[in-house]
């Protein structure tokens, strides 16, 4: 058996105890410090006792600016909380959580909760079926309901908790001696101590006035916080989001005990190295690298959570605000019209109260309207302790608006979004067409995922827990997403599960929004590792309004076996493969996709590119989603299709009400190019008819050379030195008129024909 933190917390040889208060005092303390006089003598004359008491009044009505809000400014930040908020949602369930709390009942996180009965906390061993769960319950994001409560009600019972939590905690989990444990799931592993720094401050200075909170248990906190922050300046990261978190941590502390003799060298630390790891964390499109909406909002919670504090304290943070208002510009584009994020890479359901929240911090640090428009009328509860009271009367006067743009391309960090309107029930796509970092980012170049009628209709598998088992193995794969899969292996290839390659090169060759129809086109080259490169391309069209068709184009020179997947929601599956299409069949939002037929045969587009489709199967499996927590089981369509050279399929998605099932009729229509004939992967021609209207469609694919993305050594090659598109000659669709467009749409009513 391998011996870990929790068995060895208490082993000297591993874990120090906390300093005893006189030597603190005498040693940790810059004494010279203005206000500190009446501790200095105290220590000089050694008054242990003495010299606390006046080091914690000197905490609690000292000229230092601290946090968001000092200890004497806690009564009228009460008081405003009383008289605007008691009655609010947010409110009244922050009390209910801190009456849980109280009786030993704590959060996690996915819906999950641990008790602890007579206050008999378990802080190191396995809760549920994840070590995660263990660390949030360590990391106390939890415990700003005590404190949040006691504003409201000013009852003691939450101070007392906090007060007997903090005092069990600390006493239970001394500090490493080494990084013995730091790569360890436990206590104090480096990232779940510099999140303590940051989810402890806002109850440390808000009870700071209480008598149940001690004066033993304050100056333990005060120790701890310090070695919290030695810790993590010794082994904090030097990449991805851990880095950012644990930075903030170490900022925060410094500014919460500018009194440490070490303080002014951690801030300063921090503050010059904390850009740099955004620098390396956020592309210049606003997009986190890690290809999950989930560490975006996380990376973004670090900057906008510092600004507003450093802004109050007067310290300079040049470029922060460029990077955080870009970064919420992504986010906005992100959300589903449900008010969610979509679960692309390692994100799970967020609870639509603190995204709304989010966007209104946002709306206040910019005075963006279109930022207001996606939260609160007016300033949530939970932003009065980042923005006091006073920030209530401006955020009130700021006019929401939607935002301008219904589609948005953000092309280094791959994300692709379209949607109808800027409604709850919009029709809404997003697809990821850009290479993730690290073990957060899935083999899901190109998946897509829809919502619409308030639904989401085309779902991603969602994060998974982070045990390399099967279920996370199956969550990160190719063909757990909306996408393709060729031969049966997945995009990306993982060496270790977090210390493993980026995903796979991608390039967005085309976007276009406005008038009818948004369009886009990617490709992504995970395949080309194969010893016949194949290159896998995705067009979407989107008519507005209507429906989706997705085009999948695949350049290869030999046979090769491509399983598309569509993943649907939870729920009934109604299959008609006569038709051709599957739909689910729920009693509000639904979705019919239909799965056009081959052209089959063989073909030769005259400059060296060949094909023929061999076979195709339609089929329905069992999937896997992850949500809050638990796996579920739901609906897969899966197209199998093998093919001899460069290969084509089209896919319709076509959302729906309650109302009975559209009819859809879809034919292809011949393509001409100069008068020759076009094969089935040079140009698509459809028509697609439903109920009152009829579009024809002709996507022309061989005027972009994909190929040229990656030069002979492999790597992609810049954006200069890319061929342009060549031009197109006269195009014909059935009769439908010349054109040299390679996007062509014609709408009119059904029963009617293009002129």
């Amino acid at each position: 058996m391998t011996l870990g933190y929790k068995e060895l917390r208490h082993n000297p040889q591993y874990t120090m105890p906390l300093m005893e208060d006189g030597e603190f005092l005498s040693r940790e303390l810059d004494l010279t410090r203005p206000g500190m006089e009446e501790v200095a003598r105290l220590v000089a004359a050694g008054d242990t006792e003495g010299a606390r008491g006046a080091y914690l009044q000197f905490i609690a009505d000292g000229p230092a600016r601290r946090y968001y809000f000092d200890v004497k400014d806690v009564a009228r930040l009460s008081g405003y909380a009383c008289a605007h908020h008691a009655q609010s949602g947010e409110a009244r369930l922050t009390v209910r959580e801190a009456d849980r709390i109280a009786e030993g009942d704590i959060p996690l996180f996915k819906g999950r909760r641990a008790v602890f009965p007579d206050g008999a906390y378990d802080w190191n061993s396995w809760l549920f079926d994840s070590s995660q769960y263990q660390l949030h319950l360590t990391r106390f994001k939890y415990i700003s309901h005590l404190s949040r409560a006691y504003c409201l009600t000013g009852d003691e019972k939450y101070a007392a908790c906090f007060n007997q939590i903090m005092n069990h905690f600390l006493e239970d989990n001394p500090t490493p001696l080494d990084d013995a444990f730091r790569v360890q799931h436990c206590t104090w592993e480096p990232l779940t101590v510099g999140v303590r720094m940051f989810t402890l401050s806002e109850s440390f200075i808000t009870f700071f006035p209480s008598p149940s909170f001690t004066s033993e248990v304050k100056m333990k906190l005060i120790k701890s916080f310090q070695q919290h922050a030695r810790y993590v300046r010794r082994y904090h990261a030097t990449h991805g989001n851990h880095a950012c978190m644990q930075l903030r941590g170490l900022i925060q502390v410094a500014l919460l005990l500018p009194e440490l003799k070490e303080a002014s060298g951690w801030l300063a630390y921090g503050l010059r190295e904390f850009p740099g790891y955004i620098r390396q964390n956020v592309y210049e499109d606003g997009v986190q690298f890690e290809a999950s909406p989930n560490y975006h909002l996380v990376v973004m919670r670090d900057l906008f959570e510092l600004v507003p504090l450093l802004k109050r304290l007067d310290i300079p943070a040049p470029g922060y605000n460029e990077v955080l208002e870009q970064m919420y510009v992504v986010l906005m584009h992100l959300l589903t019209p449900d008010g969610r994020l979509p679960l692309f890479g390692d994100t799970d359901l967020h609870v639509k109260e603190e995204l709304r929240e989010v966007m209104s911090l946002g709306a206040a640090l910019f005075g963006r309207s279109d930022f207001k428009y996606l939260g609160y009328s007016e300033l949530p509860f939970g932003l009065l302790w980042r923005l006091g009271p006073d920030a209530a009367g401006e955020y009130g006067r700021l006019t929401a608006a939607p935002p301008a743009d219904t589609q948005a391309c953000f092309p280094v960090g791959g994300y692709l979004m379209t949607r109808g309107d800027w409604g709850n029930n919009a029709m809404y796509m997003a697809m990821r067409a850009g290479v993730g970092i690290a073990g957060h980012a899935h083999s899901d170049a190109l998946s897509v995922i829809v919502h619409a009628n308030g639904r989401e209709l085309l779902a991603d598998s969602g994060m998974g827990l982070f045990e390399w088992n099967k279920e996370r193995k199956y969550a990160v794969s190719t063909r757990a997403h909306n996408t393709v899969v060729v031969d049966g292996q997945d995009q990306h290839v993982r060496s270790l599960h977090w210390n493993t390659p980026p995903t796979a090169a991608c390039k967005i060759w085309d976007v276009r929004h406005g008038g009818p129809y948004d369009y886009w086109f990617a490709s992504h080259y995970g395949y080309t590792r194969y010893d016949d490169p194949v290159i896998h391309s995705r067009k979407v069209l989107f008519v507005k309004n209507r429906y989706w068709l997705i085009v999948d184009l695949f350049e290869a020179k030999e046979q090769h076996r491509y399983d598309s997947y569509f993943h649907l929601p939870r729920g009934e599956a109604v299959c008609e493969w006569e038709k051709r299409q599957i739909r689910t069949s729920f009693a509000d939002g639904n979705v019919l996709l239909v799965f056009p037929q081959q052209g089959g045969g063989e073909w030769n587009d005259g400059r060296g590119g060949t094909g023929r489709w061999a076979r195709e199967e339609l089929a329905a499996e069992s999937g896997l989603l992850f949500r809050q927590g638990q796996y579920h089981p739901n609906p897969v369509v899966k197209r199998s299709m093998t093919a001899l050279g460069n290969a084509v399929s089209e896919t319709v998605v076509l959302p729906y009400g309650a109302a009975a099932v559209p009819h859809l009729e879809i034919s292809r229509l011949p393509v001409l190019l100069d008068g020759r004939p076009l094969a089935p992967y040079e140009a698509t021609g459809l028509r697609i008819a439903g109920d009152g209207w009829q579009d024809e469609i002709c996507l022309y694919h061989r005027n972009v050379n994909v190929e040229a993305y990656l030069d002979h050594t492999g790597n992609p090659v810049s954006d200069a030195l890319l061929p342009q598109p060549e031009r197109i000659g006269v195009l014909e669709l059935a009769g439908s008129g010349a054109h040299h467009e390679d996007v062509w749409v014609k709408s009119h009513p059904s029963g009617t024909t293009a002129s």
